[in-house]
């Protein structure tokens, strides 16, 4: 999956659990801003139980700082990149 296509598909999971319009110009957008009163402590954990689930990646509510990994489409989009990056280095190297 191309960076393009994985904005695109965050951005798609993101905008149909929040129930707002996401476009490309607003993947830099905090999503507190884009979703106020959505976009809260429990919206933050219902997004990363969806991206897990959406992507196939753990994330660690710890050591993935939420406040900056689930703040916009993009960040999240860089995280899921990483994080299924990792997970096929670790595939090789069985």
């Amino acid at each position: 999956m191309t960076d393009t296509e994985l904005r695109t598909a965050v951005r798609e999971s993101v905008a149909e659990l929040l129930t707002v319009p996401l476009t490309a110009d607003t993947d830099h957008t905090l999503l507190a801003e884009l979703a106020p009163g959505r976009y809260d402590s429990l919206g933050v954990l219902d997004c990363v139980g969806l991206i897990e689930q959406r992507f196939d990646v753990s994330v660690d509510l710890v050591e993935d700082d939420l406040r900056s990994t689930f703040a916009s489409v993009a960040a999240i989009a860089a995280l899921v990149a990483r994080k299924q990056s990792d997970q096929a280095v670790l595939r090789a190297a069985l």
